[in-house]
């Protein structure tokens, strides 16, 4: 269970996912992918031009670097890649997540990992909703999901 920082940065982020969820113009939502572009001269952004889960999403926004998590990025052999950063250091979005949000690594793996999340729920708005929605039972104290092992 998260402390109060990490759970007031989780509602931040659950803010972030619904209303990029709205936006038509916001990120291609992607719980597989931490963040990427298909244009070699584009850096990822808040735009439809950026395909993204929700840690990239927190990473791009700027919103949590204060605490200390942003990204870099990479070009790949089509657009750039986008990894995460803690104070400057290369580092997961898992391991990210458990310190940016004071979650356990099996917190972190039931909101942000792919495989835990069904095919339809797991990219476009519907997708955001979904996690921003496991965030939030998280911090009202509730079970994440209620049948973990139909994800294993």
């Amino acid at each position: 269970m998260p402390n109060a920082t990490g759970k007031r940065r989780l509602l931040k982020l659950a803010d972030m996912l619904e209303a990029d969820a709205k936006n038509k113009k916001g990120i291609k939502f992607d719980i597989g992918t931490v963040g990427h572009t298909n244009d070699d001269d584009v850096k990822p952004s808040l735009s439809c031009g950026t395909t993204a889960c929700a840690m990239g999403l927190a990473a791009i926004s700027g919103k949590f670097k204060r605490a200390g998590l942003s990204y870099f990025c990479e070009k790949g052999s089509s657009g750039f890649i986008l990894e995460t950063t803690m104070y400057g250091k290369e580092i997961t979005y898992t391991e990210a997540a458990v310190q940016l949000f004071d979650i356990s690594y099996q917190e972190a793996y039931l909101l942000f990992y792919p495989g835990y999340y069904p095919e339809d729920k797991s990219e476009g708005a519907k997708g955001e909703r979904e996690v921003a929605k496991r965030i939030r039972r998280l911090v009202a104290g509730k079970p994440i999901v209620k049948d973990v092992e139909r994800y294993l």
